[in-house]
């Protein structure tokens, strides 16, 4: 006969200190000190155990009333307990560890009814050393420590109807329900396709696992991740110095260097007087996906990045190569890492020669980068077709981010911190852009194969993660106020864009 060993035990973040002159108990842990006052002696051993590691409860309780007591106080802090079973009671097989105080576990009271299979949104990775099996679901995390508990989950690939479970893989089974990583039919009809409610949930049916996924370990609440400013990489590795470094720069044809294009700068007088208040700007602001036959010139690109993208100061030391300063731009970014590049591909600019360039944001010019024209023409049809352009764009700004910069600091939040100063980044492109009487379009897609070898990149180091379009309007344009209703002051945006033009 199959014999199961439950084991419980405390997360391993949670210390127990006994108060021998008060006679209290207190545990203290990630989210708070629970004090348990004058526990029993069997009861106090118990969790001492439990705080080494996994234990089988009933070899430290041997009376009723003492596992009862016991039970009660373990039932108040389930968010604390790691539950743990085996079929060798010296070896856990499988464990589920709470990930937040909400957690709650319960085994399945009844025999399995309906088939079963692994959630969809059930992650499994290992460790190095055992299985783990995540849910953005679940408030729990669940460990395989032996690879034979893997044979349990396997089966789990498909729906499989209780009849067809083998016996030393049922209880695996009830633990992975209790931890929310299985599901169960909702109903069964031998005649209808077997629905499980988290395909049918309509709050779930616009998610994949991987963004949901993202989302709850980017955010508090359902994990236990270390999460903010906790430094991880401390002093062990490398991370990228405030300002990225000149590339060298290579040679386009033999004998000839091809030198940084140093764009110019805009003049603090002329803006007062030519830009338009921020309302009308706000207003006015718009993403096209035409362009005229006008070209950008080099003084309007450089004045764009200028306004937008440039180092305004050094903060912490004077040195471009540190790296622990940061700096002061134009537009905000989270613990001002300014992980973000900006690399121009141009087709069509009076004063900047076709090719691709790194902005060089410190001293303000176009870094040439070794391309071939095929080069050129690949990333400029990327962008047209990432922004439904109706033709290749004057001007494609690719925005990298140097991951480093922010993941050196931040814990869990680091690449979603990246995507909001992408944000906070194209707003600015855009409101200036605007300013200016320039045409723009975000772009919400890109290819990071395509970027990376364009630029010499490692994607796993500095990957491509928006993009931005800048050129002229076309002398007439689509009309886009066909099949819209006014609501809130409409006619705003058209008195904004008069101004404007």
């Amino acid at each position: 006969m199959l014999q199961i060993f439950p084991q419980w035990s405390f997360r391993e973040d949670v210390y127990v200190e006994p108060e021998p002159y008060s006679g209290t108990v207190v545990l203290h842990s990630r989210w708070e000190d629970v004090v348990l006052r004058s526990p029993g002696s069997a009861v106090l051993e118990a969790m001492r155990r439990m705080s080494l590691g996994p234990t089988s409860l009933d070899n430290v309780i041997r009376e009723d009333a003492e596992r009862r007591e016991l039970d009660a106080i373990l039932d108040g802090l389930q968010h604390l307990v790691v539950r743990s079973f085996g079929f060798d009671p010296e070896q856990p097989l499988m464990s589920v560890i709470p990930l937040a105080q909400r957690a709650r576990f319960r085994l399945p009271e009844v025999p399995l009814l309906h088939p079963v299979r692994l959630s969809r949104f059930a992650l499994i990775r290992t460790d190095g050393n055992n299985y783990h099996i995540e849910s953005p679901l679940s408030l729990h995390r669940v460990i395989l420590h032996r690879a034979e508990a893997m044979s349990g989950v396997g089966s789990l690939i498909r729906p499989v109807v209780p009849s067809e479970i083998e016996r030393d893989r049922r209880p695996v089974i009830a633990y992975l329900m209790a931890a929310g990583m299985v599901v169960q039919t909702v109903e069964e009809d031998p005649f209808q396709p077997m629905v499980f409610e988290e395909d049918v949930d309509p709050a779930l049916v616009a998610w994949t696992p991987v963004d949901l996924m993202f989302h709850t370990r980017s955010t508090l609440g359902r994990h236990d991740h270390d999460f903010g400013a906790t430094y991880p990489m401390g002093d062990k590795w490398s991370v990228e110095p405030v300002v990225k470094p000149e590339p060298a720069r290579a040679l386009a044809d033999p004998g000839q260097e091809r030198a940084p294009v140093a764009l110019p700068r805009p003049k603090w007088g002329e803006l007062l007087a030519a830009d338009p208040p921020l309302t009308t700007v706000v207003e006015a602001s718009r993403h096209t996906r035409h362009y005229g036959e006008r070209q950008l010139t080099a003084d309007e690109l450089g004045e764009l990045l200028y306004r937008t993208a440039r180092v305004r100061s050094l903060v912490g030391s004077p040195d471009e190569t540190s790296t622990t300063s940061t700096s002061d731009r134009p537009y905000p970014s989270s613990g001002g890492s300014y992980e973000l590049e900006l690399y121009a591909t141009v087709d069509r600019c009076a004063g900047v020669p076709r090719g691709v360039y790194h902005y060089d944001p410190l001293r303000h010019r176009l870094e040439p980068i070794e391309s071939t024209p095929a080069d050129v023409d690949e990333l400029l049809e990327t962008g047209m077709v990432a922004a439904n352009l109706d033709a290749t764009p004057p001007v494609l700004l690719t925005i990298t981010a140097r991951f480093r910069r922010l993941s050196r600091k931040y814990n869990g939040l680091s690449y979603s911190l990246v995507l909001k100063n992408v944000g906070a980044l194209t707003q600015t492109l855009s409101l200036v852009s605007t300013a200016m009487g320039l045409a723009a379009c975000r772009l919400d897609s890109g290819d990071i194969e395509v970027t990376g070898r364009v630029f010499g990149l490692d994607w796993r180091v500095e990957s491509s993660v928006g993009g931005f379009v800048v050129g002229h309007r076309p002398g007439r344009e689509p009309n886009r106020f066909s099949g819209r209703y006014a609501v809130n002051d409409a006619e705003w945006v058209l008195r904004a864009r008069a101004e404007i033009a």
